[in-house]
C-alpha cells in the first residue's frame, strides 16, 4: 500500500475540489494507494462539509482541513501550523510521497518533508506570475524572491505535473528540467457524471425548466470574477440577445449572485432572458446537456499558458460546443485540431467578430465525432488516474 499525503489549497467543499481532487483520489485509492488528505476550506463553503465528509469516509480516505486565510500574516501563521502538524503526522503515518497541488502546498511539503519522501509538484498554473499578471502583486522585489523559491521547488521536486504542453515546454526551456520529469495531465472530466444524454431526455429536462425547443441556450458555469472577463461576455450576450430573440443566457454560480445582478443591470440586459441559478455539482451536467453553447472568456496572459479550464473538458464530455478565446493554455490547439467550438481573439474582439459568433450560433461548424475523439485522447479521467498511478509507482520504486 503506497502511503501518500495529498495537500490541496483548493477546498473539497468547492466544485473544483470535488471534480479535480476528490474524484481522482477516490479512483486512485482503489489502486493500492492509501491517502491522507489535507485541504484548505473557505468558510463560506463549510455549509457543505458534512456531505463531503460522508463521501470521503465512504472511500476510506483520511481527511483533515484547515481554514483558508486571505490575510497574508494569518496565512503565514497557518502555514507554520500546518508544517508542524505534518511533521508530527508523518512520524505516525510514514508517508512515501507528498502530492502537493500548487505553489503553497508544495512549499509546505518541502518545509515538512523528511529525506526519503518524494514530492510531486502538481502545478495548477504559474502561480507567482498569475499574482503579477492580475495586479495582486505590486512589488517586483517580492516577485523576484518568490520566483527564486518557485524555481527551487520546480528543480528539486521529484516529479512535476502540468496542465498544458505549453507549460511543459516553458519549464523545459527556462529551467532545463528533463522532459521525463514532467507529465502533462489536463483537467479531465468524469464520464460517469459528465456525459451526453439522448434527445428525448434532453427535451424532458428542458420542459422541466420551462425552456422550449426554439430557445437557444448559452451557458456560463462557475465563477465570473478573477481571471474571467465577464464584462466582455455580457457585451457579447447583449448583442446576441438583441439580434436573436430565441437566445437565453444561463449562469450557474454559487456565491456571486449580487455581483452578477449588478452587472446585468449595468449592461441593461433583459432579465427575462437570463437564468441565474445555484445547483449542486451532480446537476451541472444536466444543464450542460440542455444548453446549446458554453461561453467563457479568460483574460489571456503569460501565466495563463499553464492553465486548462475544467469546464472545457466537461463541455467536451457532454458534446457541448464552447465559445472561448485564444491565449489560454492549449485551447488554441484543441479548437483548431477538433471542431468542437468557436475560438476568438479576446484582445481584438469587435462587432465583426460578434457577427461571426452569431453566424456560428445559428449555423454551427461542428463535427460530432470530434467530441469523443478529443475526450478520449486528452480528457478521460481514467487516463489521468492511470498517469498519476504510474508516477506514484515509479517514484516509490526508484
Amino acid at each position: 500500500m503506497n502511503k501518500i499525503l495529498y495537500i490541496s489549497l483548493t477546498g473539497m467543499t468547492e466544485p473544483l475540489g470535488r471534480s479535480q481532487v476528490l474524484e481522482y483520489l477516490i479512483d486512485l485509492s482503489k489502486k493500492g494507494n492509501d491517502f491522507y488528505l489535507i485541504s484548505f476550506e473557505r468558510e463560506k463553503d463549510l455549509k457543505d462539509i458534512e456531505e463531503v465528509k460522508k463521501i470521503i469516509e465512504e472511500n476510506n480516505i483520511k481527511w483533515e482541513y484547515f481554514i483558508y486565510k486571505k490575510n497574508k500574516f494569518k496565512q503565514l501563521k497557518e502555514i507554520y501550523k500546518v508544517v508542524k502538524h505534518i511533521k508530527k503526522l508523518n512520524k505516525k503515518e510514514n508517508f512515501q510521497i507528498f502530492h502537493t497541488r500548487s505553489f503553497l502546498p508544495t512549499l509546505i511539503g518541502f518545509l515538512s518533508k523528511r529525506k526519503n519522501i518524494k514530492i510531486i509538484f502538481d502545478i495548477r498554473g504559474f502561480w507567482i506570475d498569475e499574482k503579477l499578471d492580475s495586479g495582486r502583486m505590486k512589488s517586483t522585489f517580492l516577485y523576484k524572491i518568490l520566483k527564486k523559491i518557485d524555481d527551487y521547488l520546480y528543480k528539486n521536486a521529484d516529479h512535476v505535473v502540468t496542465l498544458t504542453h505549453k507549460a511543459k515546454d516553458i519549464l523545459s526551456e527556462n529551467l532545463k528540467i528533463h522532459n521525463e520529469k514532467i507529465t502533462v495531465i489536463p483537467t479531465c472530466a468524469n464520464k460517469e457524471i459528465f456525459q451526453k444524454i439522448d434527445n428525448f431526455e434532453k427535451e424532458k429536462i428542458r420542459k422541466e425548466f420551462n425552456f422550449t425547443n426554439d430557445d437557444i441556450l448559452l451557458i456560463h458555469t462557475g465563477t465570473v470574477s478573477g481571471w474571467y472577463d465577464f464584462d466582455k461576455e455580457l457585451k457579447l450576450i447583449k448583442y446576441l440577445i438583441n439580434k436573436n430573440e430565441n437566445i437565453k443566457f444561463i449562469i450557474l454560480n454559487k456565491n456571486e449572485h449580487d455581483f452578477i445582478n449588478k452587472k446585468l443591470q449595468e449592461y441593461k440586459i433583459d432579465k427575462s432572458k437570463v437564468i441565474l441559478k445555484s445547483v449542486p455539482f451532480e446537476k451541472v451536467s444536466q444543464f450542460l446537456n440542455i444548453s446549446d453553447y458554453s461561453i467563457f472568456f479568460i483574460k489571456p496572459s503569460y501565466s495563463k499558458q499553464a492553465s486548462a479550464p475544467t469546464k472545457f473538458a466537461e463541455n467536451v464530455a457532454c458534446h457541448l460546443p464552447s465559445i472561448t478565446n485564444k491565449g489560454v493554455g492549449d485551447m488554441e490547439y484543441y479548437l483548431t485540431q477538433y471542431k468542437v467550438g468557436k475560438l476568438i481573439d479576446l484582445e481584438n474582439i469587435n462587432y465583426e467578430e460578434y457577427e461571426e459568433i452569431l453566424k456560428f450560433i445559428e449555423k454551427p461548424d461542428i463535427n460530432e465525432n470530434d467530441f469523443e475523439k478529443l475526450f478520449n485522447e486528452h480528457f478521460d479521467k481514467k487516463m489521468a488516474v492511470k498517469k498519476y498511478d504510474n508516477i506514484y509507482k515509479r517514484l516509490i520504486n526508484e
